[in-house]
């Protein structure tokens, strides 16, 4: 169809054809709702030549995929994605005979290629359908159609990104703004490796370095990534000090309908220095006894069936997390973590309740446990756990929950904290993208097992305010107080503005 402002032509001997329209150029609306209507035109035609093909394969129980076709693949390796095809099982019939194979068996099999190739990271867009293979030159001679056969082909139409990328990006998340350079070289020898470095200046990771780089394994079924990293944290919203960290990870990841897997060992120096004038005595035991060396391995396994990181209206996640230390270095312990949270409608849609619940504990090896006071010097103030904040147990200061020494807050090696948040629109204005929220949190971190659980109660809070989000980055602006808190605590009564991706509910 032609679209045209200006037509010319000769009255007597031709005229305007009916698929031609004509606009003034100051007529903006009808070009508009002209295209519109073409793209729902085009798509309803889609539509029905997609029902049109479900129909001809369902008249027959099996099918024989003839071909796999890849259009607009030019740096990848052939090699790469035969071994992907294989493994997806579109290249294998093992099950059953003479290559055919019920529609929903393929099927399977191209949702899950698809996953495996998205997965990859080389790809801006990606497409995979089925359709009828060409005719043949005697089934041209005959009149015979493809229809008349079992065949399909499977076509896959791929954009491969641009091989170099460099991007400056403002990140706000987990209550901290940083300034982000990032450089990247994708899929440099057609393996569908990166190779990736990054610079970031922020207001409490003051500096931050990172060179990685990531290549595909086991058929792109899993991923090892080797980082080398240095950063510098400025911690003296909790504690006097700084922090300086250098250091070598390496990491096998893998993803599946279960749930990902990452498995990592890591070697990194850890270091405390800038001590302020007013650092406790801990503070300063601590940044005098030098560089911490840790070498560890560690497992993560991640479950996340929420429809929004940051903001879920339904579905769940689930999170373990657990770390050896003591493979070389001076640490020497064991660290593991359960993290849920749980998200559904209350009542109506216009109603989300969201409950949380963290755990976490890290003990020495190869020490007694009635050693309390060698317990606690055993574990470095790098390593402990820290609890309290805007994103997790709310109207406390960040990291202010566990023990204190001055004006520093020192951590805990066992902690657990739970929360209970409703969102709901905001009376007579259900459209705006803010949310009434209502919480209620609590927490309780220390450095012996004993004590929280049997000594003292949690640390309680709750509080009302506003939520939103910004792409993936959720806002809160909240009114609370504590109800009920530790010696040591850090309470906050007022306004708290909580800013990340990660909340506790």
């Amino acid at each position: 169809m032609d679209i045209s402002s200006e037509t010319s032509f000769d009255q007597h001997h031709r005229s305007i054809r009916p698929d031609q329209i004509i606009f003034e150029e100051s007529d903006v609306d009808r070009q508009l709702e002209w295209h519109q209507n073409r793209l729902n035109s085009r798509r309803r035609k889609d539509e029905v030549r997609l029902l049109k093909n479900l129909t001809e394969l369902s008249r027959y129980d099996s099918f024989d995929l003839s071909s796999i076709r890849v259009i607009g693949s030019k740096s990848t390796r052939p090699e790469l994605l035969k071994r992907i095809f294989e493994d997806s099982g579109l290249l294998s019939a093992s099950d059953c005979q003479h290559g055919q194979r019920r529609l929903s068996e393929i099927l399977r099999s191209t949702d899950g290629l698809y996953r495996t190739l998205s997965g990859l990271g080389i790809f801006s867009h990606l497409q995979i359908s089925l359709d009828s293979p060409p005719r043949s030159s005697s089934q041209r001679l005959r009149g015979q159609s493809s229809s008349d056969t079992t065949q399909i082909e499977a076509i896959i139409r791929l954009v491969e990104r641009s091989r170099f990328f460099l991007k400056t990006s403002t990140d706000i998340g987990n209550g901290e703004g940083a300034l982000t350079g990032l450089a990247r070289m994708t899929n440099l020898y057609g393996n569908g490796e990166i190779l990736e470095a990054s610079l970031g200046l922020g207001s409490r990771t003051t500096s931050n370095f990172q060179l990685r780089t990531q290549v595909p394994i086991l058929a792109a079924r899993a991923s090892f990534e080797l980082a080398g990293y240095a950063c510098e944290r400025d911690l003296t919203g909790f504690a006097s000090c700084d922090e300086s960290l250098r250091g070598i990870s390496t990491k096998l990841k893998t993803d599946s309908s279960y749930g990902s897997h990452e498995f990592s060992y890591d070697i990194a120096s850890r270091s405390l220095g800038n001590l302020k004038p007013s650092a406790s005595i801990s503070i300063r035991e601590e940044a005098g006894l030098g560089s911490s060396l840790k070498s560890s391995i560690s497992n993560l396994w991640i479950r996340d069936t929420r429809d929004h990181s940051s903001f879920p209206t339904s579905g769940s996640c689930l999170k373990f997390y657990q770390e050896y230390a003591g493979l070389g270095g001076d640490s020497n312990f064991f660290k593991s973590t359960v993290e849920s949270t749980f998200t559904r409608q209350l009542f109506n849609p216009h109603n989300i309740l969201t409950i949380g619940f963290q755990t976490g504990l890290i003990t020495p090896l190869f020490q007694n446990d009635h050693e309390d006071d060698n317990n606690q010097r055993k574990i470095r103030f790098s390593d402990k756990f820290q609890l309290g904040g805007p994103t997790s147990v709310r109207m406390f200061k960040m990291n202010s929950l566990g023990s204190k020494d001055g004006n520093d807050h020192l951590g805990g090696n066992f902690y657990w904290a739970t929360g209970l948040s409703v969102l709901s629109d905001i009376p007579r204005k259900s459209d705006w993208p803010l949310k009434l929220h209502t919480f209620i949190n609590a927490g309780r971190l220390s450095n012996h097992w004993r004590r929280m659980i049997f000594e003292g109660g949690p640390s309680v809070s709750c509080g009302i305010g506003v939520a939103g989000k910004i792409q993936d980055v959720r806002l809160e602006v909240n009114l609370g107080l504590p109800l009920c808190l530790s010696e040591g605590d850090g309470a906050r009564r007022g306004l708290q503005v909580g800013l990340g991706i990660s909340f506790l509910s």
